[in-house]
């Protein structure tokens, strides 16, 4: 984890991303991407009073009383607006809400997952680099893109073959924006897709416009360079 504490502001955006230690694609199975979901779904909330791990153990009638408070928005270290998790890799475009919610959601998550990952396969240390990176957003321009490079991220590695099966990449918040059947309980596509009029279609169009690629990256670089 980072040895200083970065300074975010409350009401603000942030692009968070951080990669694993020697590319480890540790999110290549299932089971280890969903419980990054999982994490991330519990320690959003500022009312949480144990680990994960713990709170996995309780009983279903305990477990369910504890959901609906941790689904209260009120509680929120952060808002999750868009997230993509691909193999060795992370991308979170977050609002913080609360004093030092993102380094505590962020934390919270990164530490349970490397316990987790550590105890399947019986081995010990970090699995991702010591310092997660972070830029603000500084405007809708860089906002809009940081969100739609953030969910062309499957397709540009070559995850995803086909750009119009990007929808249904599991790992990432698309879906949430593009199906309105979707609960939305999870991330917060509004402060996006305010940006298109709350269209679906347009921000759609938006995403899967190749013409707007090299403009995309040039929003980026700073990602492009850690990446490289």
């Amino acid at each position: 984890m980072p040895s200083r504490r970065d300074i975010f502001v409350n009401k603000h955006f942030y692009h968070i991303y951080n990669k694993t230690i020697d590319r480890i694609p540790i999110f290549q199975t299932e089971r280890l991407a969903q419980h990054f979901l999982d994490l991330m779904y519990y320690y959003r909330s500022s009312k949480i009073t144990m680990r994960y791990s713990h709170f996995a153990q309780l009983s279903h009638v305990i477990k369910r009383y504890k959901e609906y408070e941790l689904t209260l928005k009120k509680y929120f270290l952060i808002d999750i607006v868009t997230f993509c998790i691909m193999p060795n890799h992370y991308h979170l475009l977050l609002m913080q809400k609360l004093d030092n919610g993102i380094f505590t959601f962020v934390s919270n998550i990164l530490n349970a997952i490397t316990r987790y990952y550590n105890i399947l396969n019986k081995r010990k240390g970090p699995i991702f680099l010591p310092q997660f990176k972070s830029r603000m957003i500084v405007n809708q321009e860089q906002f809009i893109h940081v969100s739609r490079y953030i969910h062309l991220n499957p397709y540009s590695s070559g995850i995803v073959k086909n750009i119009d099966e990007l929808s249904t990449y599991q790992l990432s918040s698309l879906k949430h924006y593009l199906n309105p059947n979707i609960k939305q309980n999870f991330c917060n596509p509004t402060p996006v897709l305010s940006c298109f009029k709350n269209s679906v279609d347009k921000y759609k169009q938006f995403i899967l416009a190749n013409a707007d690629h090299q403009k995309m990256l040039d929003q980026i670089k700073y990602v492009e360079k850690w990446i490289s």
